[in-house]
């Protein structure tokens, strides 16, 4: 069992801290001609609670990916090949940048990424997962939820045989 620090005023273990999750689900939002993109409220608030503040932006397979809360550390870190590694980080730098939260909310978007994948003043969807926000121009989100939605019968019967049934 973990010990927990002990509060001097009663003398007694101190609550745990209260995890913290990312929001779930697909947010629409637009990246506008200067390549700012305005961060969902709740995006603002589960990142404004984060220990680690930066963020960076990168694409991957295709997508624009910000990296929060260390994930793209965390992502190095797992690459045990230094070639393979140094080849990765390289594009991903080039592709992107260290990227901050303005008073307003926005993030912009590194020129290089935006040229490369053509976002300027699209409609795109965001969605955290593990630590990452993944930033899908609307024709790529819609074709992706058309493609999962071909395998739903088949994964609601494999989610049952695992007991889950919601």
């Amino acid at each position: 069992m973990e010990e927990r620090p002990i509060s001097p005023a009663s003398g007694t273990p101190e609550a745990a801290p209260p995890r913290l999750r990312a929001p779930l689900g697909f947010y629409p939002c637009k990246v506008d001609s200067a390549g700012r993109l305005k961060l969902p409220a709740r995006y603002q608030d589960y990142l404004g609670k984060l220990p680690d503040q930066k963020l960076f932006v990168t694409e991957y397979q295709g997508l624009a990916k910000i990296f929060t809360n260390g994930s793209w550390e965390k992502t190095l870190a797992r690459i045990t090949d230094p070639a393979l590694k140094r080849r990765f980080a390289f594009q991903a730098e080039a592709m992107g940048s260290e990227v901050d939260i303005d008073p307003q909310g926005r993030i912009t978007l590194p020129q290089q990424l935006r040229k490369e994948l053509g976002l300027e003043e699209k409609a795109v969807q965001l969605r955290f997962y593990e630590d990452v926000i993944t930033i899908y121009p609307q024709e790529q989100f819609e074709e992706e939820l058309n493609r999962v939605k071909q395998f739903r019968a088949s994964d609601l019967e494999r989610l049952a045989a695992m007991g889950i049934e919601i």
